[in-house]
């Protein structure tokens, strides 16, 4: 237990698996890389953090990703800023205290014995 009070506020876990709702439109004119990316971006767990408020400046984002792709700027940097500031990347997620959502662990089944010589041992 921590002894002082957090300054960044307590850890937030995502509702759901994803972005909900309808993924929006890609930009047009990006390559099929970029297209994929927004996409993955819009499939994975930290998108459920989003909210449509959020969809003008990750379409920049995406622009930007875009150019980067192709080789035309330089941006990399200015890129890495950018997809922290939505979460993107693990530093990003650990800046926002972002956390995935829990995934509910199999239920672990017992072996039947099979009968052979060893079947009835088991792994600890």
């Amino acid at each position: 237990m921590n002894a002082h009070a957090l300054q960044r506020g307590d850890i937030v876990q995502a509702d759901t698996p994803h972005w909900a709702g309808e993924v929006p439109e890609v930009p047009e004119g990006v390559m099929p890389a970029t297209a994929e990316a927004w996409r993955v971006w819009f499939g994975a767990w930290f998108s459920a953090h989003w909210t449509p408020d959020d969809v003008p400046g990750l379409r920049q984002l995406i622009r930007l990703y875009d150019q980067v792709e192709r080789g035309e700027f330089q941006r990399a940097g200015e890129l890495r800023i950018q997809m922290d500031t939505y979460g993107i990347t693990p530093k990003g997620q650990q800046d926002r205290r972002w956390k995935a959502p829990a995934v509910k662990e199999p239920q672990a089944t017992t072996p039947t014995p099979t009968g052979k010589k060893y079947g009835h041992l088991r792994s600890a």
